[in-house]
């Protein structure tokens, strides 16, 4: 895959859940971001990655890339986003 799908979900105002009419999205392709920022999402993907714990009313971010094996999604906490993909993140009302 040459791009990856971010989602920006929960938080106070509930961003992306379920009957949410308020959705945070953007796309990046792998060629954007630094070195250091896409060895920082590939390592997110790890198996066994903890990034860390979820605090209350805290964003998390949904990051999809296409495999050779289909789409595989992560969810992780924003404070381990690298900032480049956070910033391709736009606000939307459905």
């Amino acid at each position: 895959m040459d791009r990856l799908k971010i989602e920006r979900i929960e938080g106070l105002a509930g961003f992306g859940l379920p009957g949410s009419h308020l959705k945070s999205r953007g796309e990046v392709a792998l060629s954007e971001p630094s070195d250091a920022d896409r060895s920082a999402v590939e390592s997110l993907f790890e198996p066994g990655s903890k990034p860390g714990k979820q605090m209350p009313d805290a964003f998390r971010n949904r990051i999809t890339r296409e495999t050779a094996k289909g789409p595989q999604t992560i969810e992780v906490s924003e404070d381990h986003v690298p900032m480049a993909l956070r910033n391709c993140v736009q606000d939307e009302l459905e």
